[in-house]
């Protein structure tokens, strides 16, 4: 299963306040995601009042948590020592405790989780699903909405297979649809953005070739790609197209209509798709360039994993990186499916968001730091922590498009 080494801290954090295991839903612990070199990485509550029902002390609303608890952020920070992912400094106010993670250990630490990680999904997601269907009322039409459930279906079978998820759902755009032995998942109807009615003119092969057309419109004028005629190019842009409509009609809620517009100019529909697969296609082309260095004998081999110093990595994005997206990847997938009892609710949307902002990102990462820098031995060691964490910053990246059914791309 999936190792999730934040979620293991949180958890140690309850168990340290409390003296009880963290229920499941319970967002007392917060995870930031942004301004974590002044606000820190988790934060929690420093009133007593919000821990009631959990604290086991006679708590004072006068004082913060942390003196009703008879401890100290020192304490704290000491009992972390025995945690997979330990505290380096706490800061405090009246309103809450701020944890800044130790990250010389945490960034190894979770570089080597998520080399598992996307190793268990590359496994689990070849597995076949066959407890997801499609209502049979939905099938066998060339309409956008049954294009929408197929796509729902194929995304929701492959997080069912990394979860091992085995109950029966059915996937229907269809609210009178009804399944006694299944549960469940409503897809609602794509729309034309102009009269807000259900479009039943533009069939799915007519929106996939408009798609078509603007990412190769997009890929010319905005990352100056050269045109070809050759059969390979235009199985690239085949390509592209099919997944700016994949992302098109999963970056909403399920459902939740979607509204669609056949005018390239007005709406910029695959701007998100083709943003995430030129930086797919950037990282594809970092990785290659060093590995035919090494090949022409300009950059020596990549060391080993164990023996890369990853303390080197001390830019501010790195930290974002792997804080947010290579650690962060666990709890969001399994954020995206809740079959819990009688639920059956399904988030794919969460990856799309996940996938702007981790390429968003990169992205900046990419313009402010020279990567591949001049074989200098002075050099090499930072670059070879960054090289590492980029292969699995790629990898991670490719795993999220591939739980979407979305092919990477290696260059643009």
């Amino acid at each position: 299963m999936l190792e999730n080494v934040l979620e293991k801290f949180i958890d140690n954090l309850f168990l340290f306040i409390t003296g009880k295991k963290k229920p499941n839903g319970c967002l007392l612990v917060k995870k930031h995601s942004d301004n974590l070199n002044t606000h820190g990485d988790i934060s929690f509550p420093n009133t007593p009042k919000p821990w009631y029902g959990f604290l086991k002390c006679n708590s004072n609303e006068k004082n913060t948590l942390l003196e009703n608890l008879n401890t100290s952020s020192l304490n704290l920070t000491n009992e972390s020592r025995g945690w997979e992912l330990q505290i380096s400094k706490v800061t405090e106010d009246k309103e809450r405790v701020y944890l800044f993670l130790d990250r010389s250990s945490a960034v190894r630490i979770g570089l080597l989780s998520a080399l598992r990680n996307n190793n268990f999904i590359s496994t689990r997601i070849n597995v076949t699903v066959s407890t997801v269907s499609i209502d049979p009322a939905c099938e066998n039409t060339d309409c956008l909405t049954s294009l929408r459930v197929e796509y729902v279906k194929k995304t929701l079978a492959n997080l069912c297979s990394v979860f091992e998820h085995l109950s029966s759902i059915v996937v229907s755009s269809k609210s009178s649809s009804n399944y006694s032995n299944s549960k469940r998942m409503l897809c609602g109807p794509v729309l034309n953005a102009s009269t807000l009615v259900k479009e039943t003119t533009v069939t799915a092969k007519d929106l996939i070739k408009n798609r078509q057309e603007e990412m190769m419109s997009i890929a010319q004028h905005k990352y100056g790609v050269r045109i070809s005629e050759d059969s390979k190019w235009k199985e690239f842009i085949d390509h592209l197209g099919e997944s700016a409509v994949v992302f098109e009609l999963l970056q909403t809620r399920p459902s939740s209509a979607v509204k669609i517009n056949m005018n390239c100019s007005l709406m910029g529909s695959s701007k998100g798709a083709s943003f995430i697969l030129y930086n797919c296609a950037r990282l594809e082309t970092i990785i290659r360039t060093y590995n035919e260095r090494v090949s022409e004998g300009t950059y020596p081999s990549l060391p080993d994993f164990n023996e890369t110093d990853f303390t080197l990595l001390t830019h501010e994005d790195e930290w974002y990186l792997i804080f947010n997206f290579i650690l962060g990847l666990p709890s969001l997938l399994s954020s995206c499916v809740d079959l819990e009892g009688s639920k059956c609710e399904f988030k794919p949307h969460q990856i799309c968001s996940f996938l702007c902002s981790m390429v968003r990102v990169f992205s900046q990462y990419y313009r402010k730091i020279r990567i591949l820098t001049e074989p200098r031995k002075h050099l090499l060691p930072v670059m070879f922590a960054r090289i590492h964490m980029l292969i699995i910053l790629n990898d991670t990246l490719k795993t999220c498009l591939r739980i979407l059914n979305i092919k990477s791309v290696s260059q643009m």
